[in-house]
């Protein structure tokens, strides 16, 4: 145990702050501007609540949930037509019915899929008339209306069909979302069939029929946390008693719920939502355990209620040391969702951590603290990497920071232990600030503030808003380790200067307690980086320079949790543009999830079986070889897939007044590929070997195949995450023939700038596997490019009239006397040269 004494906590609050705190506290939220913006959303929220509290009770205020069903339809399919079934004695309100082509993550519009125009559209048919089905406002005004259907009987069935056919594509995965409330069990439950038609409108044999839905649908904890944690804030800010009435109440909605969710999911391992997971349960218990310190000290809080809050807390704590539950004693897990590495056992700790110490009077607390930190200080000493990095994305790398930062602020305050020194904590924040993309000059829209991002790869999303954590943490540095917070600030301030606590399981009292924008910041120097670990390599130029900024980053990760399937995929911005963009991800369990994990949504290659079917490749890659410099960064991974003998991804970033990316799949398969290609781009122009993508900002992305130097494309579209202008980038896919290579020229220009000329180079007959390319633009020669395809070192002999520098090892090589230049390029590589003089 730490020898640590315990700080004096009989009077609450205490836990972030204390009463003597108050004044300073209110007076700073009213005179930093972003405070009281902040403050005034929450003072809002909290208001708002309270009016529907008025009129409904909490269980029904947001009581309807999204069904989905994720459906692959069959050959020859042409059409498909749908219709619920609501079976048994019941009673049911649907909102809504939403279609999602998932094979591209984009939404099919359904006429009338909310009620809005009746049911146009919709045909409603019963097998008794002691059934109804009518349209109703909902309870809640802001839901509109919806579809009120009840059944008197066991025998009863109500079937609500879509009118029209719906064109589809075969053999492609599509997802049906019903939001639907349900108050009591069903005697049977609601289902959702789909009927298909063929081309020619003619009826399939095929019926697919979704499990039935049929579980209460109250509101949830989690959809309450957020509003409690601003009751108890505008509680703080005023001391009306009134906003910590508000916060009891949800909270003794909620701990309650949390309870009976965590049982179902101990006894049956429920995973239509993680809601009652560990991971969840971790945040919401934390946040719950600060509210309550918040308001205990208003009087509103009856000697019952506290005995029953207290009882409550300490079922959920030892549900949360119980393996049954969660498995956290597992070193090795085959997923995200157990053992020891997981952010579940993160947020887990964390949650439990803080709980025991805000209600360390209960007699189990010391242990659980102890525990907390015990795993706390395993991960960082075996989960998060040299680099900082927490091993999964950088959406649960900010996940696992977030709820880090209330533990270690806590320990801090009330035990005295000091975690912000540990070397590894610093680099977790370094990491953060060490990926950043060029300040986007479109996401949010063409009239947005230029703001800088964290790159979308695996399970994280371009607009995640992690650079808010630093508004929390940088006032915890300026003392220790200055340089660190004015990087910090820079970034936040840079970022879009976000305090909220934004996304799942936010706690509001971090925007309004910790921020403090008035702190000095600076620029960092950052430069190309390969964060090793979880698989990075960052090409940067320019860095800092408004509307020159360039940056790709390049996936070759050796990690699976939350993983895509992705290796080789890249993402690049030119002049503070985005080009090409990783997806990022969907929602999990909203039916879109099978567009962001695979192949076709990335920029990568995919081997087609004898089915003629798509096949995804690997979950993670080795990165052979990295190299950065002022003229050239490149990086070479192998990618193991299944469909290949052998498959290399040379991407290289040729910079030296050149600014072209070069892109090598050196393949050795007996199976036909495509070459996945997305553009963010409204229109695009094809001819012979190139592709031209009409991007954003006026820039175009110019795509030279070399390999093969004629092209078969098909050209559809793909969903791209990210509040950017255009929710879909165009998809490109190349296709070849079985042992051929692609070898691919990506040129970012802006307006008119002239295109590339690539020559083709004699090498000699007998060498079919070796090639020379001169890159020229206006009849300037750049570079020349060396592939020698074989698996030997060959020389390449060519007239060369200068000097010409390696730019991989920066060697020299000079002609002979009769202006041949004789280069060895060892079997599998490639070179890029430049003129020296």
């Amino acid at each position: 145990m730490r020898s640590h004494s315990k700080i004096e906590t009989a009077k609450r609050p205490f836990a972030c702050y204390d009463a003597g705190q108050l004044e300073g506290i209110r007076i700073r939220i009213l005179m930093q501007p972003e405070l009281r913006e902040e403050y005034e959303r929450q003072l809002i929220l909290s208001d708002a609540y309270a009016d529907e509290e008025l009129s409904l009770p909490i269980h029904l205020i947001d009581a309807f949930r999204t069904a989905p069903f994720v459906f692959r339809t069959p050959e020859n399919a042409g059409y498909m037509k749908f219709a619920f079934h609501i079976r048994g004695m019941g009673e049911v309100w649907i909102r809504q019915l939403q279609l999602t082509h998932s094979e591209r993550g984009l939404p099919i519009p359904l006429v009338n899929g909310s009620f809005d125009r009746g049911l146009t559209g919709w045909t409603a048919t019963s097998l008794s008339s002691s059934s109804s089905a009518f349209l109703v406002p909902s309870e809640v005004p802001r839901l509109g209306q919806c579809l009120y259907v009840m059944n008197p009987s066991d025998d009863d069935l109500v079937r609500l069909a879509f009118t029209d056919p719906i064109p589809v594509c075969a053999q492609e995965h599509y997802s049906i979302q019903t939001t639907l409330r349900l108050d009591e069990l069903l005697s049977d439950g609601v289902y959702v069939e789909i009927r298909f038609l063929d081309a020619a409108g003619q009826p399939m044999d095929t019926i697919y029929t979704s499990p039935s839905f049929n579980r209460k649908t109250p509101t949830t904890w989690a959809a309450l946390l957020e509003t409690a944690g601003a009751d108890a804030d505008v509680y703080m800010v005023t001391g009306d008693a009134v906003y910590a009435e508000r916060a009891k109440r949800k909270i003794l909605y909620m701990l309650p719920d949390m309870c009976q969710g965590m049982d179902i999911f101990k006894a049956t391992g429920w995973h239509v939502d993680d809601t009652y997971g560990a991971v969840h349960i971790g945040r919401g218990m934390a946040v719950i355990s600060v509210i309550y310190d918040q308001i205990d000290d208003s009087g509103v809080i009856l000697p019952e209620e506290d005995v029953a809050i207290k009882s409550l807390f300490r079922y959920i704590a030892g549900l949360m040391m119980d393996t049954e539950y969660y498995q956290f004693d597992l070193e090795q897990f085959p997923d995200e969702k157990g053992g020891k590495r997981s952010n579940w056992n993160a947020d887990r700790a964390t949650g439990l951590g803080i709980y025991a110490l805000i209600f360390s009077e209960e007699e189990l607390t010391e242990e659980y603290l102890e525990h907390a930190c015990s795993v706390v200080d395993w991960q960082l000493e075996h989960v998060v990497d040299r680099d900082g990095a927490w091993p999964e994305n950088i959406r649960y790398h900010g996940a696992v920071l977030h709820r880090y930062f209330l533990f270690f602020t806590l320990l801090q305050r009330l035990r005295g232990i000091d975690y912000w020194s540990h070397d590894k904590v610093k680099m977790m924040y370094r990491f953060l600030i060490g990926t950043v993309t060029p300040k986007d000059s479109v996401q949010g829209g063409l009239d947005s503030a230029p703001k800088l991002l964290s790159p979308a790869v695996g399970d994280s999303n371009v607009h995640d808003q992690w650079f808010r954590m630093f508004s929390y943490a940088a006032p915890f540095y300026v003392k220790s380790d200055p340089q660190l917070s004015r990087e910090m600030m820079w970034v936040w301030k840079h970022g879009g200067g976000v305090i909220r606590d934004t996304g799942a399981y936010p706690c509001t009292l971090l925007a309004l307690l910790y921020p403090q924008p008035e702190l000095p910041q600076e620029a960092p120097t950052l430069t190309s980086v390969h964060y090793q670990g979880i698989g990075y390599v960052i090409f940067r130029q320019h860095f800092g320079l408004w509307g020159r900024e360039n940056y790709s980053v390049f996936e070759s990760s050796p990690l699976t949790y939350h993983a895509h399937h992705d290796e080789g995929h890249f993402s690049i911005w030119a002049d503070s543009t985005p080009l090409t963009l990783d997806p990022g991800t969907g929602g999990y369990y909203n039916g879109d999830r099978h567009w962001y994990l695979n192949g076709n949504a990335h920029n990568v290659v995919q081997f087609i079986d004898e089915s003629g079917l798509f096949q995804n490749g690997p979950l993670k890659s080795i990165c052979e070889e990295v190299c950065f410099s002022d003229q050239l960064d490149y990086v070479r991974s192998v990618i193991p897939d299944v469909n290949a003998e052998a498959y290399h991804r040379h991407f290289a970033y040729v910079k030296a007044g050149v600014e072209v990316y070069v892109v090598w799949d050196h393949i050795r398969s007996q199976k036909n590929s495509v070459w996945n290609l997305h553009t963010l781009s409204s229109t695009s122009d094809i001819e012979k070997n190139r592709i031209t993508a009409h991007c954003l900002n006026e820039m175009k992305l110019e795509v030279t195949f070399l390999e093969p130097n004629r092209i078969s494309v098909t050209v559809d579209h793909g969903a791209v995450s990210g509040a950017y202008p255009l929710a879909v980038q165009e998809h490109f896919r190349i296709s070849n023939n079985s042992g051929n290579d692609y070898l691919t020229l990506l040129y970012p220009k802006s307006g008119e700038s002239s295109g590339l000329t690539v020559l083709s180079l004699p090498v000699g007959p007998d060498s079919p596997e070796l090639q020379i390319y001169k890159v020229l633009r206006d009849e300037q020669a750049l570079f020349l490019l060396l592939v020698n395809g074989s698996e030997k070192g060959q020389t390449f002999s060519f007239q060369a009239n200068a000097p010409l520098l390696k730019l991989q090892d920066k060697t020299s090589h000079n002609p002979d006397q009769n202006g041949q230049c004789h280069i060895k390029v060892n079997g599998g590589r490639l070179a890029i040269l430049i003129k020296t003089l």
